[in-house]
């Protein structure tokens, strides 16, 4: 063997060994929990009641879950929650409004003032300058001719009976015919100025 092949040969055997992959399994411990776990897991969905039992949740029945049912034609509808989802972010569910900005409801001229002029800016809005207690408010208000008749006349009449306010109620039939007699109204009111002309 020649002197350089062997020179080779005894550096080669000085090299350290290449590292080998090797896997590395899971400890012992780890496998016994995640089997006791899905073990744990069968027994709970084997052993938990179905159908319409609540005692394991939040004792909801399933009527409970179907909601309420609507009101029957001719039933008399709360106000309340009309005014609640509807009027209450502007207007506060104190009835005070937003000074400057929203104006009150509670003592309004136009709340418990003429039933048509009320009833009429529920049905198409109003945009631009109305006083309200003798203050200026200037902004929009949407209208809410999407409600019925019946949700109307619920939050007209809530509107005239809370904060100390103290006016007749308005009937559905009322707003019925208000909306009648303005159907073919595609904007809202030109603030207090036009609502004025109303009687």
């Amino acid at each position: 063997m020649s002197r350089q092949v062997q020179q080779s040969s005894q550096a080669h055997r000085r090299e350290a060994k290449d590292p080998d992959e090797h896997s590395r399994p899971l400890p012992w411990f780890l496998i016994m929990f995640l089997g006791a776990m899905a073990m744990w897991g069968a027994f709970y969905i084997y052993s938990t009641p179905g159908g319409t039992n609540s005692t394991w949740g939040d004792q909801r029945t399933a009527a409970a879950l179907r909601g309420k049912p609507k009101p029957a034609p001719g039933a008399k509808i709360d106000g309340a929650p009309i005014f609640g989802a509807k009027c209450a972010a502007c207007h506060q569910a104190s009835g005070a409004g937003v000074p400057g900005v929203f104006p009150p409801l509670a003592g309004s001229e136009w709340v418990v003032g003429s039933p048509t002029r009320l009833v009429q800016i529920l049905l198409h809005g109003i945009s631009g300058e109305i006083v309200v207690k003798g203050n200026k408010y200037k902004g929009v208000m949407p209208a809410f001719a999407t409600l019925s008749d019946a949700e109307l006349a619920a939050v007209a009449t809530h509107l005239r009976s809370q904060w100390g306010n103290q006016a007749s109620e308005v009937t559905t039939a009322f707003v019925e015919e208000q909306r009648k007699s303005t159907q073919d109204r595609d904007k809202p009111w030109a603030g207090g100025a036009e609502l004025e002309t109303l009687p």
